[in-house]
């Protein structure tokens, strides 16, 4: 089944979201991360997708005691990501209880980085492919580069990243639906099973993502669910039915 996962992100301890990652375009929903996590925790989630957005701007943690915290208070898995840029903070995340710890720039700044965290814990590590345009952004989305998102999960196939997420920034938090034709393409060029985020709006982008059950994970969901656009136990609903159907079949 493909998991439907919340996103908290997190700007000066409240949970915010951003429209294609500007950090100029943001709006506050809560000004408790903590309650939130435990509101999804409430409705059933899966897992929680946890980012550090200013740490993802300035490349080293600065929301950690409140990850901390959530990890602590939820039982259910939790994912965290956003300035972790050497080896100590993946432990650091790890020993806090992270099931899974988001890694980005760090896979073209430092790819020794991404070796060494497979070494100690291959299932926890996750690459975040952030691509604008088809080509990877770095620094919480604020720097441009001319590498092909492609290529650079090619690579870190070869290198042995199992996890990978694959965010569309010109949809993410635009509530203009998903590129589907684009995440395709993606998919039939790299054949890496993927978590999807950016730009997930209605229950037709959840149908049309469905489709490619073979090689998606998990949606992650951010503003269609903050603003309403999307119920949880909607998408939840779709995703358990098609499950199903798979074990009819």
């Amino acid at each position: 089944m493909i998991l439907p996962i919340p996103a908290i992100d997190i700007i000066n301890g409240q949970c915010v979201r951003l429209e294609k990652g500007d950090y100029s375009r943001m709006q506050v929903y809560s000004d408790s991360p903590l309650e939130m996590a435990l509101y999804w925790e409430r409705k059933n989630a899966p897992m929680l997708h946890l980012i550090d957005l200013d740490g993802a701007k300035i490349g080293k943690p600065v929301n950690l005691p409140i990850f901390s915290q959530i990890i602590q208070s939820v039982h259910i898995p939790v994912e965290v990501g956003g300035g972790i840029r050497n080896l100590a903070t993946f432990l650091t995340y790890l020993d806090a209880g992270a099931q899974r710890i988001i890694l980005g720039s760090v896979a073209v700044q430092n790819p020794k980085l991404i070796e060494d965290c497979l070494k100690r814990s291959q299932e926890s590590v996750v690459v975040s492919i952030d691509s604008q345009n088809g080509l990877v952004s770095l620094q919480g989305w604020t720097q441009k580069t001319t590498i092909s998102a492609v290529d650079l999960t090619n690579k870190l196939k070869n290198l042995g990243v199992m996890n990978f997420i694959f965010t569309d920034i010109e949809r993410d938090g635009t509530l203009q639906g998903v590129n589907f034709n684009r995440i395709q393409k993606y998919l039939q060029e790299t054949e890496v099973p993927i978590f999807i985020a950016g730009g997930v709006t209605t229950l037709e982008d959840v149908f049309q993502l469905k489709k490619l059950n073979i090689w998606i994970k998990g949606i992650i969901l951010g503003k269609a669910l903050y603003s309403g656009a999307l119920q949880f136990e909607e998408v939840q609903k779709i995703l358990q039915e098609e499950e199903k159907c798979s074990l009819k079949e």
